[in-house]
């Protein structure tokens, strides 16, 4: 697809797509609930759909089962962690090539710890995994918290199912929090009641309770528009379905762009995003980004492309991503001359833009949604660009496209 530069103002209404992360959460909580939940506004991205598909098939069969969850991280480790609890039954649990790369030894050895018997198919580490469900009865467990929020997060979703339940102490300094506490949150919703300290969740055995829940739509989609408004002069962009007291992480966002001259006007449909160009504003030099990875990628293309003074760090676990996320960048963004330089942690930027390159510019998007989407918004500083893959915005926003062209960003199938 090409997408052609746009000097207009963002201008225009965005459907936004219903919060992939709560709607995973919740499906495994209907999965594991034994009265009816009903689950209002379930997101349409390709990991949701397909993670309902894999639960409504381990609930229709019985037997051994293969299980194919393709690239799609978040269900992987949330089935590792339900599976190892179906008495009785054997499952293979694999994906892509790209998800047997990411690893996931952190949350197999805290599951073994409490007597799941799980076992590595190929490669130690690493996915396809070898599960035989069985009865586990919980206790203390322990697990890295600087690897993988969702390896906390599955823990967390099945410890009520355990006579024991489970005291989780994390080690180490957690990245994506906020996710963490989103899940504890949704939980929260369903009847679960816990305790929870800086590096310690205890859940104890508890049932889920089945009610009726509407799911709120996504921040870290409206991420990139809040980005888009970042790079773009002129911005008046309503957003649906957010709400100002959000579980959402990305809802942070907000609060980054109100130093730079973005306001959020809330409506009872949502949102609107204005830019203020004629306040004087002034900015943070740094940013922590540990507790919002998803937010991470839309927000350091404008960074380097509006304010390349500012670093950006806690983003190390980019590189375990649906891509290598800072590689990728570095890779892509220096086509247009913008240097990304990472180094103990600390991103920052080194721009020489002018003259010299071509503005019609092809990019690779790794299989990435966020990349591919971040990528696009280059075309409010003025560029042509090609991406050789759009097929991949499926995995959380599979109407992007449409929606930026909405906003006058012209999008032309090849």
């Amino acid at each position: 697809m090409t997408l052609e530069a746009t000097a207009g103002p963002l201008n225009g209404a965005v459907q936004l797509p219903a919060s992939k992360s709560i709607s995973n959460r919740a499906l495994m909580i209907q999965a594991m609930s034994n009265e009816p939940v009903l689950l209002n506004n379930l997101s349409e991205a390709h990991d949701t759909i397909l993670l309902k598909a894999l639960l409504e098939t381990i609930r229709n069969t019985s037997g051994d089962l293969t299980l194919d969850v393709e690239d799609a991280g978040t269900p992987f480790r949330f089935l590792t962690a339900f599976l190892s609890i179906q008495e009785g039954r054997t499952f293979l649990l694999t994906g892509t090539k790209r998800l047997c790369e990411r690893p996931v030894n952190e949350l197999i050895t805290a599951l073994q710890s409490i007597g799941a018997d799980i076992a590595y198919y190929e490669k130690d580490g690493f996915a396809p995994l070898l599960i035989k469900g069985k009865k586990l009865f919980g206790g203390l467990i322990q697990i890295p918290g600087n690897i993988s929020s969702q390896f906390i997060s599955a823990l967390c979703l099945i410890a009520p199912c355990l006579q024991n339940g489970l005291e989780i102490d994390i080690l180490h300094q957690k990245v994506s929090a906020s996710y963490i506490q989103m899940t504890l949150d949704i939980m929260r919703e369903f009847g679960i009641q816990y305790s929870a300290g800086e590096n310690n969740i205890h859940i104890p055995c508890q049932v889920y309770q089945g009610r009726e829940y509407e799911i709120e739509n996504d921040w870290s989609s409206a991420t990139f528009f809040y980005s888009m408004a970042m790079i773009a002069d002129k911005v008046q962009v309503k957003l649906t379905g957010l709400k100002k007291e959000s579980s959402q992480g990305d809802s942070y966002i907000e609060k980054i762009v109100r130093h730079i001259g973005i306001d959020t006007i809330y409506t009872c449909q949502g949102l609107i995003i204005q830019k203020v160009s004629s306040r004087h504003t002034s900015h943070p030099n740094e940013y922590d980004l540990s507790s919002q990875p998803d937010l991470a990628v839309p927000f350091i293309v404008a960074c380097a492309l509006k304010y390349p003074a500012i670093r950006i760090t806690g983003i190390d676990h980019l590189e375990l991503k649906e891509s290598r996320r800072i590689t990728a960048l570095q890779t892509e963004l220096d086509k247009i001359n913008i240097k990304l330089l990472f180094s103990k942690g600390v991103l920052t930027f080194n721009t020489h833009r002018g003259n010299n390159h071509s503005m019609h510019i092809s990019f690779h998007t790794y299989n990435d949604h966020r990349i591919a989407m971040a990528l696009s918004m280059l075309t409010l500083a003025g560029y042509t660009v090609t991406l050789d893959d759009t097929v991949c915005v499926r995995k959380s926003f599979p109407s992007y496209f449409t929606q930026i062209h909405q906003l006058g960003i012209k999008c032309i199938n090849m």
